[in-house]
């Protein structure tokens, strides 16, 4: 999956997918329309995942490189969304 520019290449579900990806790996951020009319205009996920981090949370970045953040998200995308499962969930099965 290609994730240059996920609004640009019309990632479905754009943000949405996003937000649902963050939940799903436990991430608990979301990106309202606000900060991803900002982070839109950077050139990939890694970068736009560096810049939420610095200005919204920058406490996690001494716990996550934004490229690896990066690398879990584009993965989980690219599994089908029936397969969702949060962390919540997996821990009531």
């Amino acid at each position: 999956m290609d994730m240059k520019e996920p609004a640009r290449a019309g990632l479905a579900g754009g943000r949405e997918a996003l937000n649902a990806a963050f939940w799903d790996l436990g991430l608990r951020f979301q990106w309202d329309a606000a900060t991803w009319g900002v982070l839109v205009q950077m050139e990939g996920l890694e970068a736009q995942i560096a810049y939420y981090l610095k200005n919204w949370q920058p406490h996690l970045l001494s716990a996550y490189e934004p490229a690896f953040l990066a690398r879990l998200v584009e993965s989980r995308l690219g599994q089908p969304s029936f397969s969702r499962m949060g962390m919540e969930a997996a821990s009531r099965a």
